[in-house]
């Protein structure tokens, strides 16, 4: 069973829904998936607790938004969105370290539009736009080709 990291920006609760939607699918459907709305206070703190998941994941879901771009860019207000901060310094570091062999960070989109906001390191990867991608996101995860 594939072991999946979803790395995402809590932009309103209607997108921490949708990410949760589509965790609880993946479980359902035998993808050992985790996120953070499952946890209430990780005793080794976030962020170990985020760098453990990013290690242990085969695959790390990066749900790209304007929201999550502007985190990982830097160009938020201070202050805010530090977890994606963090998850994408250990992703870029992770890319660094395999030589850009990416095998593990797959950009995933709610939406079309924000192909935009896949970030620099990930523009070349395959993404998915889950209404009408999740089959084939799904397929790579379980190593199931059509």
């Amino acid at each position: 069973m594939p072991k999946v990291f979803i790395s995402y920006s809590h932009d309103s609760p209607e997108h921490l829904d949708r990410v949760l939607v589509l965790s609880n699918r993946l479980r359902k459907e035998g993808v050992e998936c985790e996120i953070d709305q499952y946890q209430e206070s990780p005793a080794e703190g976030w962020p170990k607790w985020m760098d453990r998941q990013i290690i242990q994941a085969d695959f790390v879901l990066i749900i790209c938004t304007e929201t999550y771009y502007r985190r990982v860019m830097g160009t938020e207000e201070p202050g805010k969105g530090l977890g994606v901060r963090w998850e994408s310094t250990l992703t870029y570091q992770h890319l660094y370290d395999a030589g850009a062999d990416n095998k593990k960070f797959i950009p995933v989109l709610f939406d079309s539009k924000d192909s935009q906001y896949i970030c620099t390191p990930l523009q070349g990867a395959t993404y998915y736009i889950l209404e009408q991608g999740y089959e084939d996101l799904y397929r790579r995860l379980t190593n199931k080709p059509k």
